[in-house]
């Protein structure tokens, strides 16, 4: 009888850790490693994002992402408040601005990674060796209402028409990084210089918070035409409503809005894994689904979208940027009338 036992225990030690290291070897498993809270500080739009966190959360039960989101400079200012008082919460960081993401990578604040989706994308858009990655294409295009505008619209100067004086929108630059973006970008430019922003305000341009309030706002015609996010224009003109946009043709301004993990993270695992959903072809496919470019060469474009090889880009001096923000925001609200 005792032998009986001591077989039954044996026999039952044996089944329990084979079945551990079957388990061990298993995507299960290591799944298993993923999981619990990672916090998002992200200036995206709220619904694109919270739609990239349900999927997430779908394929890795167990995991939440918090998220909190804001305009560009209002997320920067407080991550800059929070890396000054030495207690930064975000796990995972999302927004346009190159300018502090490279800041960041250089101060030791962002977390190296090797992600496995990162072969799928153009090693350009892989950044600082792997401390942040490329989410997927925007860019900042001169977007109009088809109802309202009935000459052909090609670019920046159609902004200044003085046909439009008053019925021109633009974005904030003391909210929105793509606007920051554009400011440092023009501004720099010797075919547009501030003299493009005066002749802007001597339009009468209308500046509200976002980039989204100005698409809006197009499609609405409280604006004839202005200055948004392609994705936007995108999405409203698939949705019947009377708008266009065009990728200048003196060159439209790329905004990358890196994603990265801080070095400090609390729950490293999941944050990786969050940003390598990010970069799969699910993650991907979720944001051709919301208008967007992606980057993953597995998913193909929205359909009438010019490859991104095809769209002139403005040259950005991210360094010139990083050292001058405050003074570009300056200038521009003194040009434009806004504080």
């Amino acid at each position: 009888m005792r032998k009986l036992i001591t077989f039954i225990v044996v026999v039952l030690f044996l089944l329990i850790f084979t079945g551990l290291s079957f388990a061990g070897g298993s995507k299960e498993a290591t799944n298993g490693e993923i999981g619990g809270t990672i916090t998002l500080y992200t200036s995206e739009t709220l619904t694109d994002v919270q739609k990239i966190a349900e999927k997430f959360e779908q394929k890795y039960p167990g995991t939440k992402v918090e998220i909190y989101r804001s305009g560009t400079v209002e997320v920067t200012a407080k991550l800059q408040a929070e890396i000054e008082a030495n207690s930064i919460k975000p796990d995972v960081i999302w927004f346009a601005d190159m300018a502090m993401f490279q800041d960041l990578g250089n101060k030791g604040l962002l977390l190296k990674t090797d992600l496995p989706e990162a072969m799928n994308i153009p090693k350009k858009f892989v950044y600082m060796g792997g401390k942040a990655y490329e989410a997927r294409l925007i860019y900042q295009i001169v977007a109009y209402n088809t109802e309202k505008v009935k000459k052909k619209i090609t670019g920046w100067n159609d902004l200044l028409d003085p046909v439009f004086k008053g019925k021109v929108g633009s974005a904030s630059a003391f909210y929105s990084g793509a606007t920051l973006t554009q400011v440092a970008t023009l501004s720099k430019d010797s075919k547009f210089g501030w003299d493009f922003y005066k002749k802007l305000a001597e339009n009468d341009c209308k500046i509200v918070k976002g980039n989204g309030a100005v698409a809006r706002n197009i499609a609405t015609g409280e604006y004839y035409i202005g200055i948004t996010i392609d994705f936007m224009a995108r999405a409203l003109k698939a949705k019947g409503s009377p708008v266009d946009y065009v990728y200048q043709k003196e060159g439209t301004v790329y905004i990358p809005t890196p994603i990265g993990i801080i070095s400090k993270s609390k729950n490293p695992e999941t944050a990786k894994a969050f940003v390598n959903f990010v970069l799969s072809k699910d993650g991907q496919q979720v944001m051709v689904d919301r208008g967007y470019l992606p980057l993953n060469k597995n998913v193909p474009l929205p359909e009438g979208v010019p490859s991104p090889a095809k769209i002139k880009i403005l040259k950005t001096d991210w360094k010139y940027l990083k050292e001058n923000r405050d003074m570009l925001r300056k200038k521009w609200g003194e040009i434009m009338g806004v504080m």
